[in-house]
């Protein structure tokens, strides 16, 4: 998630904000309700797809996959969703088995 943070500060911030509070009407906030809407029992595959496809803006799959994922694990930790025993990978067919659920 350290990793994910320093990523996300660099490149997600400027719009998502360095708090995860929306600085552009058209970013979502990424912490409390709309992180909850948009990510409770959703799959950690499914949050990764859409981020990795879509962001940043015009320039989507600009990173590899590891920072992608980097970039999840640190809007999970912020917002408090329990780590699990591993480092999380890549790997679309774990991540799809692993369901979020927001504290």
């Amino acid at each position: 998630a350290k990793k994910g943070e320093a990523a996300y500060q660099s490149v997600c911030a400027s719009c998502h904000g360095t708090d995860l509070h929306s600085t552009e009407a058209e970013a979502p906030d990424l912490t409390e309700g709309p992180f909850k809407f948009g990510w409770q029992g959703k799959t950690i595959a499914e949050r990764f797809e859409i981020i990795r496809k879509t962001m940043p803006p015009q320039k989507g799959g600009s990173f590899d996959d590891q920072t992608y994922l980097d970039i999840v694990t640190y809007i999970l930790r912020f917002n408090n969703v329990p780590s699990g025993n591993q480092a999380l990978q890549p790997d679309i067919n774990v991540l799809k088995q692993i369901v979020i659920s927001v504290p």
